[in-house]
């Protein structure tokens, strides 16, 4: 009899947000994955309310692990936030239990414990690369090899401007340091993450536990449609970031290419065009040019139900 496999620790930059914490859920629903840190970026929301909805989604899933405080801001243009898709909480006004704990102070010692004394085996990077980028500057060759999981970037057009996805777009000089830091970088942008939708009538018909866990999720959801339907017109939850956690319990529910990757850095039309290089040195970056959505999205909505009535129990 084969030995069961041992769940692959991971650790979750992010900026909590209406699908960073239905993927938060989906890592936490699935034995693949243990959660062995979270760190904080400002992103979708000032870093407060990002941290806060961290630290109370924590409290919800009942998981006790370091939450580390990142950066407020990027490393050098002005800062911008979604808050006109997420709220100003980032989770439009879905309550959340109140935090068991306070957030450390030093999202960098967070995340290098993780990927020290706890273990982990893979980054995994939900919003901005700020924190990421800091670390790479603090530390050189601690992300060397490094397996990283990105969700960000485009090279088909942006969801904040014409030219950029909203991650690269707040930080693209952070993007253009981890691209040199030496990490085993997979970028997961807008080219995929945008077929993956769940239509109204789709998340209407699903049956879901009558539990804290269950009127969160469907809140999120719920609250995922409205904001789309304000932006683009369509009643439909796109669920970016969790596109991400797939792809970390089975990477081949995307087919990667290599490509050699830039990012435009300057504070103007252009903020966080990902661009695409001839070639270069070493390894270039594995760039998601395909997604099963099918098979994404039946993953995600069978965890996600299993998580939600574990509450009960």
């Amino acid at each position: 009899m084969s030995e069961p496999r041992r769940a692959r620790r991971v650790h979750v930059d992010t900026d909590p947000g209406l699908d960073d914490l239905l993927a938060l859920a989906f890592a936490a629903a699935s034995p693949e994955l243990d959660i062995v840190g979270l760190t904080t970026v400002a992103g979708n929301a000032p870093l407060e309310a990002v941290t806060y909805n961290a630290l109370g989604w924590c409290a919800l899933a009942g998981l006790d692990v370091p939450v580390g405080r990142g950066a407020d801001a990027p490393l050098e243009l002005p800062r911008i936030d979604a808050t006109h898709f997420h709220g100003a909480d980032g989770r439009r006004g879905i309550p959340l239990p109140a935090p068991l704990h306070a957030a450390e102070a030093d999202a960098g010692a967070v995340l290098r414990e993780s990927l020290t004394a706890r273990g982990a085996e893979l980054l995994i990077a939900l919003g901005p690369l700020t924190n990421v980028a800091r670390l790479a500057a603090s530390d050189p060759g601690l992300l060397d090899g490094l397996p990283v999981l990105w969700m960000g970037g485009s090279l088909c057009g942006g969801n904040v401007t014409p030219a950029a996805e909203f991650n690269c777009h707040v930080d693209p000089h952070a993007v253009d340091a981890v691209l040199d830091s030496g990490a085993a970088l997979r970028v997961i942008g807008l080219d995929v993450t945008g077929c993956v939708r769940l239509r109204e009538a789709e998340l209407s018909a699903q049956r879901w536990p009558g539990t804290a866990r269950g009127a969160f999720a469907c809140a999120l959801l719920d609250a995922l449609v409205a904001a789309e339907e304000i932006v683009s017109g369509q009643r439909a939850a796109v669920l970016h970031d969790p596109t991400a956690i797939a792809a970390a319990l089975d990477v081949d529910v995307l087919r990667w290419e290599r490509r050699w990757l830039a990012v435009e850095a300057g504070d103007g039309p252009e903020r966080g065009r990902m661009l695409e290089l001839p070639g270069g040195d070493g390894d270039a970056p594995l760039f998601a040019c395909e997604v099963h959505h099918e098979r994404v999205r039946r993953l995600f909505l069978e965890r996600l139900v299993d998580w939600c009535a574990e509450d009960a129990a």
